[in-house]
């Protein structure tokens, strides 16, 4: 089975010279960005304008990668400066542009926006022939930097096919894409049901085995990240001081994600050791982390309350974590999760008085349990259910490992322990 895999490594300029090609390379992308955005936005409302006119001598642009590259050709030639760089890596952050004026055609998603020096960290991809030798990898115009990772490459074998490589908190780090033959994974015979909630994961496995899995306690980290931006919006914008604090800032969101990773690592990986097959709830996230601020009109209610919970619903992650699962399991079945929470797994009654805070005791058959667990229960109930309909529940298809989540190349380097 062939499949991508992404490592995380730390990129070791060396020397000051190499760190400031690297700055240069990812400078040279921004601009030739900012660049062509610009003039693909006066086109476009040019056209508007026309179209508004009746005016039909005027075409629309053409936003595509193809057209991009043409501009960039004779943006580089106008340009001396951008000889120095990479002509592929430049010109591939126009593939990030021309995917984003795609999305804003077809989701309505509006322009792309400029990037800022300030607002981004520092970033390029090498879209092709990366090479990587006794621990070096090759980057075009830079020449050979050493890269690290502790416990080194899990796939000596593995192809690398792309390498994105960016600056985070005064560190470089390179994403890099290999393509891998992997085993086919086996089917244990195993289902397990996973509830996901605030604070703890619960399962449910077809051996009658249950429990709870607990999520980091990030409480001092979340506590040290509101003192320094408290701090932060006191500063002098442009000083010396609030740069060294805005670094300051980033390691301490970086060193964040980096255990909330792991703990989603380490439990995917428990989970796929439990079964083979994973069931969990299709829950519509976006919605459950909407505002409820309202509107001046009609002002929503115990919005401060709300917004704790949305900030703790996104804080846990429960999309990553389906997809850490996706392709460390053989297959994940998605279930409706309508009343899961409500339902008795002994009788199957559903009855929102059952549900009692964190416990749950049935108001028919007096059945007394944990609430997620009860709820663990039911959703592995739908999804052995949706196994035995040939694959459907409710409109909802099983998953296998490869169609449930597709991985990309292009994985954010915020995670930086890959399994």
């Amino acid at each position: 089975m062939t499949a991508h895999r992404t490592i995380v490594y730390r990129l070791l300029p060396e020397t000051r010279a190499n760190a400031r090609l690297l700055m240069g390379q990812a400078g040279a992308c921004r601009y030739v960005w900012n660049a062509l955005l610009a003039e693909s936005r006066e086109r476009y409302v040019e056209w508007q304008e026309a179209q508004q006119a009746g005016n039909t001598e005027i075409s629309k642009p053409s936003v595509s990668f193809f057209s991009l590259g043409k501009r960039f050709t004779v943006l580089r030639r106008e340009i001396d400066w951008l000889d120095q760089y990479s002509f592929k890596i430049t010109r591939y952050a126009l593939k990030y542009q021309a995917d984003a004026w795609k999305a804003a055609f077809g989701n309505g998603r509006g322009f792309p926006r400029f990037h800022s020096r300030h607002g981004r960290d520092p970033s390029f991809t090498v879209p092709d022939r990366v090479m990587i030798r006794d621990g070096k990898l090759y980057l075009p115009c830079i020449g050979w930097l050493p890269i690290r990772r502790r416990g080194g490459n899990p796939h000596p074998d593995g192809v690398p096919v792309r390498a994105v490589v960016k600056r985070q908190a005064g560190k470089w780090y390179v994403s890099v894409c290999y393509r891998v033959e992997l085993p086919e994974l086996v089917d244990n015979g195993e289902v397990v049901g996973i509830d996901r909630n605030v604070g703890n994961i619960a399962y449910a496995t077809g051996k009658g085995d249950a429990g709870l899995i607990a999520s980091p306690d990030l409480s001092r980290d979340d506590s040290l990240v509101r003192k320094a931006s408290r701090k932060l919006s006191r500063q002098k914008r442009g000083s010396r001081r609030r740069q060294r604090h805005v670094l300051y800032l980033r390691k301490l969101h970086r060193r964040r994600a980096n255990r909330w990773s792991d703990w989603q690592h380490k439990a995917s990986r428990g989970i796929a050791t439990m079964a083979s097959t994973v069931v969990v709830e299709d829950l519509n996230i976006r919605g459950m982390s909407k505002s409820a601020r309202g509107t001046v009109d009609n002002p929503g209610r115990h919005v401060k309350a709300k917004s704790g919970l949305n900030r703790e619903i996104l804080n846990m992650g429960w999309h990553g974590l389906v997809q850490r699962m996706s392709y460390k399991c053989r297959e994940v079945i998605m279930v409706n999760p309508a009343h899961t929470s409500q339902t008795c797994s002994e009788c199957g009654e559903i009855d929102g008085r059952s549900r009692r805070g964190r416990g749950f005791k049935c108001v028919a058959c007096g059945h007394a349990d944990h609430a997620d667990l009860n709820a663990a229960r039911n959703i592995l109930a739908s999804g052995i259910g949706a196994a035995a309909h040939g694959g459907i529940l409710d409109g909802l298809p099983v998953l296998s490992a490869i169609e449930a989540m597709p991985l990309k190349c292009e994985m954010d380097t915020k995670v930086a322990l890959s399994t």
